[in-house]
């Protein structure tokens, strides 16, 4: 052989033996196989940082769609995670209609390339088609047609099991997959409060095939309490990671037909406030919760933790325009690391971009005199909505943080 074109195949051949699909198998009675070995998902749905899922003892990243994937698996390849391979789906819409054959057949074909795209790659475990894009669960053809997707996966990549992550199992959503998606091998369940109670709803409602959490957390806002005023009370970070554990422990933990989950959301967002779902600040600290999964994923406590904050209470939360008022929180730390504290105060107005993404409010500058862990602050003279929050560090990359929600009138 050449010289050269010896060289060339010293460079490409490990990628290629690398890069050899892993066949990935549902046992009829619970669990999941992986090249022939159990595999037990313990993931997070991510944007960044994918290194850390795996220091942290997490085996899988889990993406919602095929626009993030060929960045997913080159990380994940480098890794050594796997990655849950999200799929877009349509929903049911003035533009694209389930009804109309021209409508899916179009779908379906863009779903093959996906799939022929990237079936081979070595880090891929299954294929998420559609991510609540099921509406209320009662359109029929909805529900055909991710059987002829599912199907055609099947036909097209034998190797790795389909299936969908609805918004919470509900009756018609369980109804409609029994019916009409025999060729689904699993449900994905994206659900937080009811965590709890799913094992027992999934009995009420019939299901009996293999499922996977494809989205877990704290209590949503939708489904938080409430002030006066209709603001949705956020968890602290302390708090957050309590119910994770608790629920995590009761629902996913025992497996059975359970193959693991994905915690949401292993990064940072802007959804609802600043720090509702994600497990890192945007400034980049990792909170309790990272510390949980490390225990729950590797049964180890991190050799340094983060803080815990116990408690956040102001003075009032009902202002006049400029009144003063008070701010404390109660926060310690595990390893005794010297704690700052930083106080901030925005707009609680959820505004979106033109891709219908949340846009973090602008900070309100001028009104907080901060003294450690207690601030005083003056509220905005602008009649309205805000939220007053905190950040707890320990300056050695972990934070805690929480928030409350205010109401200013004239």
């Amino acid at each position: 052989m050449p010289r050269l074109l010896l060289f060339v195949w010293f460079l490409l051949m490990p990628r290629c033996l690398h890069a050899e699909s892993v066949r990935v198998e549902l046992l009829p009675d619970g669990g999941m196989l992986r090249g022939g070995e159990r595999y037990f998902i313990k993931g997070a749905g991510a944007h960044d940082p994918f290194a850390e899922v795996a220091q942290r003892g997490g085996n899988s990243i889990r993406i919602w769609s095929e626009r993030d994937l060929p960045q997913a698996l080159e990380a994940a390849e480098k890794l050594d995670l796997t990655v849950c391979a999200g799929i877009w789906l349509e929903p049911e819409c003035s533009w694209f209609s389930y009804a109309n054959p021209q409508h899916c057949k179009k779908q379906l074909e863009r779903v093959r390339q996906v799939v022929r795209q990237y079936r081979d790659h070595a880090s891929l475990l299954l294929w998420g088609i559609g991510n609540e894009s099921e509406g209320d669960g009662g359109n029929d053809a909805y529900w055909q047609q991710l059987n002829r997707l599912a199907r055609m996966v099947h036909e097209e990549d034998p190797a790795h099991p389909t299936f969908t992550a609805v918004a919470g199992l509900s009756p018609e959503k369980a109804a409609g997959l029994n019916q009409h998606t025999p060729d689904l091998d699993l449900v994905g369940i994206n659900t937080y409060a009811a965590l709890p109670a799913l094992r027992e709803h999934l009995v009420k409602v019939g299901w009996t095939r293999p499922w996977v959490v494809t989205e877990f957390g704290p209590k949503g806002f939708w489904e938080s309490p409430q002030t006066a005023w209709k603001a949705a009370i956020e968890q602290t970070s302390t708090q957050k990671a309590a119910t994770i554990r608790t629920n995590y422990q009761k629902t996913i933990a025992p497996a059975g037909m359970c193959v693991g989950s994905y915690l949401f959301l292993w990064g940072q967002k802007q959804e609802a406030t600043s720090t509702w779902f994600g497990v890192f600040t945007a400034s980049g600290e990792s909170t309790e919760t990272a510390d949980v999964m490390q225990e729950l994923w590797a049964g180890k406590v991190p050799s340094n933790q983060a803080p815990r904050l116990t408690s956040m209470k102001c003075s009032a939360t009902a202002l006049k325009s400029a009144q003063v008022f008070t701010a404390q929180v109660e926060a310690n730390d595990a390893d005794g690391d010297p704690l700052q504290f930083r106080w901030e105060i925005a707009d609680d107005l959820r505004k979106r971009d033109q891709q219908g993404r949340e846009k973090p409010p602008p900070l309100i500058q001028g009104l907080i005199k901060a003294d450690g862990n207690r601030a005083t602050i003056h509220a905005p003279a602008k009649p309205g909505a805000y939220r007053v929050f905190v950040f707890v560090s320990d300056g050695k990359g972990h934070a805690a943080t929480a928030n409350v929600p205010l109401q200013v009138s004239d």
